[in-house]
């Protein structure tokens, strides 16, 4: 596997300590919390396999973030409630170079790929205050640096079950720069024909986690988390 520079294993190593996870309920849905208890306020219900990031875990209860209709949420939810995305079967790295990693495992093989990011394809929003810091890219929410210009983007998603080939749309990738290739991680959950692509991104700014989602061959989803 290729090294990452010492600097960049340091930041993933403070900054990743929550884990993804995906909601295992036996009632087919679980409970969300505004506190660790349960005489917490329920303030949202999630569906077996919508997708979060557990961070704090205080005895019983699991701090975690979501998303839902494209808002940022949070929460609580009881310890076993979820399954941890990495307790899921894992497919390895088989190759590695600076823009392409791609790992495979009998039938399955993803291909993740990065390229130069086009500075002149793309609108940015400044910060009124600080007008050499970048607020929007496109009208929208970005990761991967800290107000900077982003000077790599993540180029394809390709994932081959068998003989079929899928390659996750745009709106996947979009907003998220700075890819780590290296940090790749997959899962395949073989009950429910699903696969979890993870990595953990950024050159030390802006550091950020995501997870994407395909579910019987369709890209579902992806969750993005700051991880701290």
């Amino acid at each position: 596997m290729r090294k990452l520079p010492l600097l960049i294993v340091l930041f993933f190593s403070t900054l990743s300590y929550g884990q993804f996870a995906i909601v295992s309920d036996k009632d087919g849905s679980a409970y969300v919390r505004d506190h660790g208890e349960y005489k917490g306020k329920i303030i949202d219900s999630l569906k077996d396999g919508h997708m979060i990031y557990c961070m704090d875990i205080k005895g019983n209860w699991t701090n975690i973030d979501y998303t839902k209709k494209d808002n940022e949420l949070s929460g609580y939810i009881y310890k076993d409630r979820y399954r941890f995305v990495s307790t899921f079967s894992a497919i390895p790295i088989v190759l590695n170079t600076p823009n392409k990693v791609k790992l495979k495992k009998d039938s399955i093989e993803i291909i993740l790929t990065q390229s130069r990011f086009e500075k002149n394809k793309h609108k940015f929003k400044y910060i009124k205050e600080y007008p050499d810091q970048i607020e929007l890219i496109d009208n929208k929410k970005y990761w991967g640096m800290d107000g900077g210009m982003p000077t790599e983007q993540f180029n394809k998603i390709i994932v081959k079950i068998g003989s079929k080939t899928i390659i996750l749309p745009k709106v996947a990738t979009n907003g998220l720069y700075q890819p780590n290739l290296g940090t790749a991680e997959i899962h395949f959950d073989k009950q429910t024909n699903t696969i979890y692509i993870e990595t953990m991104n950024s050159d030390g700014a802006g550091g950020y986690e995501v997870i994407w989602k395909v579910e019987n061959g369709v890209y579902k989803d992806r969750l993005v988390a700051y991880g701290f």
